[in-house]
């Protein structure tokens, strides 16, 4: 069987979204952030914003089910990872350890994903479900790898692992899935973990920025994604996902 490549950073979109944070900065959560997962991570917070006037969220979860194709993880391809266990033990032995929601981590597990296409309509599921499939039956499963972790110039609070999924041809699997089902091609494929609970000192930000640095380079997971899933949730989290579908390839042979 041909040897698997990875994308990397040419072609991904990881460089320009990544906060870089300048002398005497310090981590102080975004509006996004605010609303969508602060609620949820720490619901006594004097910043979270309970709601926004013509928008559905209320405590950050939504009154109307939202729709998304998502890569799922499995817990156990990355918690039983050699590096994801050395990064989770130097986020743990450092300064801002206290102000990260660990307990969220431990909720998330079995709901660890990226998202491909989100907003999708009710109506569309099942048409999705069938396109893609019949891609994932052409190229058959993704092979995907994870770095080390990224903090965005979006919802900042939360810190992500930056997925990097193999090459067909000459393209990126993912917008390969991304154009078949008419979605622009992101280049950006995040798996939310960590969530702090309160915003960072300027010593704190930069022992993160550090570990941030030491780290983003590093290949922590690289594992087989079998299958994508159709995901029905009411909050940003997924901690209400339901799974819709599950898409995988019938014939795993490239």
């Amino acid at each position: 069987m041909p040897s698997i490549t990875y994308c990397d950073d040419s072609m991904m979109a990881y460089r320009s979204a990544r906060k870089t944070f300048q002398p005497g900065e310090r981590v102080v959560f975004d509006e996004g952030y605010r609303l969508a997962h602060l609620p949820l991570v720490n619901a006594g917070h004097a910043a979270v914003i309970s709601e926004v006037k013509g928008r559905d969220y209320r405590n950050g979860t939504y009154e109307k089910t939202r729709h998304a194709l998502v890569m799922p993880i499995s817990a156990d391809a990355f918690l039983e990872s050699d590096q994801v266990q050395a990064l989770e033990l130097a986020m743990k032995s450092s300064r801002f350890a206290p102000k990260i929601a660990w307990e969220i981590c431990e909720r998330r597990r079995l709901q660890l994903h990226a998202t491909l296409a989100s907003g999708i309509p009710e109506t569309d599921l099942d048409r999705y479900a069938a396109v893609v499939q019949d891609l994932l039956d052409q190229i058959g499963p993704i092979s995907v790898c994870l770095k080390g972790p990224f903090l965005g110039t979006r919802n900042t609070g939360r810190i992500y692992f930056p997925v990097y999924p193999q090459k067909i041809g000459d393209d990126d699997a993912f917008a390969l899935v991304q154009k078949r089902i008419g979605v622009s091609p992101t280049k950006l494929y995040l798996v939310g973990y960590y969530h702090m609970r309160q915003e960072l000192d300027l010593l704190e930000t930069r022992e993160l920025a550090e570990l941030i640095d030491h780290w983003r380079d590093r290949i922590v997971v690289r594992t087989t994604i079998p299958f994508l899933e159709l995901y029905a949730t009411n909050d940003d989290l997924a901690l209400s996902a339901r799974v819709h579908a599950k898409i995988g390839a019938k014939d795993a042979q490239r």
